[in-house]
């Protein structure tokens, strides 16, 4: 299905003076690109524009070439060391000082191994401070080096770098937009390098200080024809949504859609900074996954959620008769925060887990009945559609039994130690991550021997195990009674691939009343498991490669407007790093002992 840009509700016009790009191969997109591109990147870390006053230094013309050579006199050393600093700025490189006084003054490039040198001394009668010596060669990138040989350098660090060695005192918003300054040639490599790569840019217009045009930064989405041909030729069609806190000093949010291979192995398929999980955010991130994946019959999918409202909204929109579960946590947590009762816990989990519906019935007027105040509780959970939530009701097509949102919980902690990095420190760690798994799951499932993957494998073998236990009664070919250890019986149907516990239906897997059927049947039971849970299936979600990228100083330089940080918004007290807990979630223990500092010493 097509998205019409204007009318949908989700770009330019949804929000004012808002622009979007999309870095497509067009010669219109080509024409985009070249008039939305920050023109302030002569030497990637430093410019002089700014919505802030960056640097503690003398104004000057920012065009002004600044130029130092042997016998060049100043006024005094302190005229001396503003004109180098100067220097330093416009050639973007920094120094260790080996004498700095008010005689003399002798430093060299902090990049090892380059020769630039200068010494400068006061002369003998005092008045002036002469350039003695100067190497004016330069064999490094100077501080742009530093920073593209070191990406993972915080924001914080690159800030007490110039500190210490350049005595430059810079706001964290100059920090971080040296980071990001080179975004835009970013998404433009990643086309030429992986093409039809899905790079989506959106921004706000605004103006710098001087009240030109220029645009501040709002989302980013990414995602690669090698995940989304994975996703729709090997994996189920079950899709987890989250959105995880960014902890850098612009915040921000990641949007993630994630799905499962057939080792039950996590799968990315698309990416989203953001300024927030709201309701705006949320549509645009779906509208274009909903047209990138292009699936004719979106009823087929089916999407985990944490119920978070932006979430529904979108699918509502885009995703028209999607199947949509809710975390069964989430629902928890918020029963509890309502109805603080611990008695009904296990029995919430047993109906959210039981695989056929009497099960669910039966544990549900147990939550009913538990106590005289449980009623409300059972009426909070009869509310939600039980298609949403429990087990016995999803449908059996997708072939996965989740109730909860893990997958993507468990993603989130796999980027943890990213989430306070800018935005391209984040996005080229996602790339070579996913870049490498996608390669190395591929080579090693090469190696597997037997049909099925190793988890699918194990569980395989545990209704083996179980199916020693339970009598078979041979009804036809197709058909069994099967009787279990506790003597309930279950029917059969090998024709129609069912059983009355309906587990088979639900995950795919030969349950253990089915196994001793396939052995009366003399197959082979890995002929039983749903195909998307084979090693044909697995080696068909990783059959893709996404291509590397070159060095950084090899970007072509995309010309266009400025790109300004994204709005900061300051709360009152400190910043938040720590994860606020769930209702009834258990705090973390410390560590450490603590001793009271009154105790006397021992001797």
């Amino acid at each position: 299905m097509g998205l019409n840009w204007d009318d949908e509700g989700v770009d330019v016009g949804h929000i004012e003076g808002c622009e979007e790009v999309d870095y497509g191969d067009s010669e219109e997109e080509d024409r985009i690109l070249s008039n939305c591109e920050s023109d302030d990147r002569e030497h990637g870390l430093l410019s002089d524009s700014e919505d802030e006053q960056s640097f503690h230094c003398s104004k000057s013309n920012p065009n002004e070439m600044i130029e130092i050579s042997v016998g060049q006199e100043f006024d005094n050393v302190q005229h001396f060391r503003r004109v180098l600093e100067r220097y330093l700025i416009k050639n973007g490189f920094d120094l260790n000082r080996i004498k700095n006084d008010k005689r003399r003054f002798r430093a060299k490039c902090s990049n090892e191994g380059c020769p630039w040198f200068i010494y400068a001394a006061l002369v003998e009668s005092g008045t002036k401070f002469r350039i003695q010596k100067l190497n004016n060669v330069h064999e490094c990138n100077g501080f742009e080096g530093t920073l593209k040989n070191n990406p993972k350098m915080p924001a914080k660090a690159i800030k007490d770098e110039l500190v210490s060695n350049l005595g430059i005192k810079a706001s964290m918003k100059k920090m971080y937009r040296a980071k990001k300054r080179r975004l835009r040639d970013y998404a433009q490599i990643l086309k030429q390098s992986n093409p039809n790569t899905l790079v989506k840019m959106k921004f706000v217009s605004s103006f710098d200080k001087d009240r030109r045009p220029a645009l501040k930064f709002q989302r980013f989405m990414l995602s690669f024809v090698a995940l989304k041909n994975g996703f729709i030729n090997g994996c189920r069609w079950f899709i987890g949504l989250d959105g995880c806190h960014l902890k850098g000093y612009f915040g921000g949010v990641l949007l993630s859609a994630v799905a499962l291979d057939a080792n039950n192995g996590i799968f990315s398929i698309a990416v989203c900074i953001c300024e927030s999980e709201c309701a705006d955010s949320w549509k645009w991130f779906l509208a274009i996954l909903s047209e990138w994946l292009n699936i004719e019959n979106q009823s087929r999918v089916t999407f985990m959620t944490d119920r978070q409202k932006g979430i529904l909204l979108g699918l509502e929109a885009y995703w028209h008769g999607a199947t949509v579960r809710h975390c069964a946590r989430h629902i928890f947590a918020n029963l509890r925060s309502n109805h603080p009762d611990i008695i009904y816990r296990n029995l919430f989990w047993t109906a959210a887990r039981a695989t056929t519906e009497k099960e669910w019935e039966d544990n549900m007027k147990k939550i009913k009945t538990a106590k005289k105040d449980t009623q409300a509780a059972y009426d909070y959970l009869i509310k939600i559609d039980k298609k949403q939530w429990a087990r016995h009701a999803f449908p059996d097509d997708v072939k996965v039994d989740h109730v909860t949102n893990n997958l993507t919980e468990s993603w989130n902690n796999w980027l943890n130690e990213y989430r306070d990095k800018p935005v391209l420190t984040l996005m080229e760690f996602i790339r070579k991550k996913v870049m490498k798994r996608l390669y190395k799951r591929h080579s090693n499932a090469r190696k597997w021997i037997g049909k099925l993957p190793p988890t699918v494998r194990r569980k395989l073998n545990v209704s083996r195990q179980e199916g020693r236990y339970v009598r078979v009664l041979m009804a036809s070919e197709y058909e069994f009674e099967v009787m279990d250890e506790n003597n309930k019986t279950f029917i059969v149907n090998m024709q129609n691939k069912t059983c009355d516990c309906g587990v088979y239906q639900i995950c795919g897997i030969p349950c253990k009343h089915i196994i001793p059927c396939i052995a009366l049947r003399h197959e082979d039971a890995a002929d039983y498991v749903d195909k998307k849970l084979t090693v044909e299936a697995y080696l068909a979600t990783y059959a893709n490669i996404i291509h590397p990228l070159p060095d950084q100083s090899t970007w072509a330089i995309v010309e266009g407007l400025k790109v300004l940080p994204p709005y900061v918004k300051t709360r009152v007290g400190r910043p938040k790093i720590v994860r606020k807990r769930e209702p009834g979630e258990e705090q973390g223990k410390r560590k450490t002992k603590q001793k009271c500092s009154k105790q006397p010493h021992k001797i």
